[in-house]
């Protein structure tokens, strides 16, 4: 994965030669698990999509359909299924027949606006196909990058903790607090409601 830090800047973070390469392994393992733990964190990615791709729906009313995070509306299609078929048959005009709700990425929400409905029918079938950049945002928000750098950093050293306690300054041992404020603090503005 590597798309919010890198082994590089954990290494440099932690202060470890660019040139040493013992640590590699740990290293990718522990940038790995803190990008998965942000995004279990927050109950989305913040993987920079590659390209758009369609995915289908069904409205959650006639007029709307709610959907994961979309980084950019260039190159956005919607096309319904007016026959309840799976084929999505009918394109729609953006601006003229609908629009995304919200003034910047990441956009969730799509509105029917020339008074016609999303077509829903007792199948229950997806009856929506949207074609996006599925994502938070075309580029990684700093504060993910600072997050995923300071966890994965942390998660390489807890191999010198693997109880959860850590030496202290003095000959008492420290124990390491389960959730880093830092952390938690860089991520609370990303976090979908609901979202343990």
């Amino acid at each position: 994965m590597a798309d919010y830090t890198s082994r590089a800047t954990v290494k440099e973070y932690l202060g470890i030669p660019s040139g040493t390469t013992t640590e590699d392994t740990a290293i990718d393992a522990a940038v790995e698990a803190a990008e998965a733990e942000i995004d279990n964190i927050c109950g989305r990615t913040f993987v920079v999509p590659g390209s758009a791709t369609a995915k289908t729906f069904r409205p959650t009313d006639h007029v709307t359909v709610q959907l994961p995070d979309i980084a950019q509306t260039t190159g956005m299609v919607v096309k319904v299924d007016t026959e309840n078929d799976g084929d999505y048959d009918e394109t729609l005009t953006q601006t003229s027949e609908w629009i995304v709700d919200g003034n910047a990425a990441p956009y969730r929400l799509i509105r029917r606006v020339d008074g016609a409905w999303f077509p829903r029918y007792t199948s229950n079938r997806p009856t929506v196909e949207v074609t996006a950049w599925w994502g938070f945002a075309m580029t990684v928000p700093d504060p993910i990058k600072q997050a995923a750098t300071v966890l994965a950093a942390r998660l390489y050293q807890r191999r010198s903790s693997p109880l959860g306690f850590q030496a202290g300054v003095s000959a008492d041992a420290v124990r390491i607090s389960r959730v880093d404020p830092d952390i938690r603090s860089l991520l609370a503005g990303y976090r979908l409601v609901g979202v343990a």
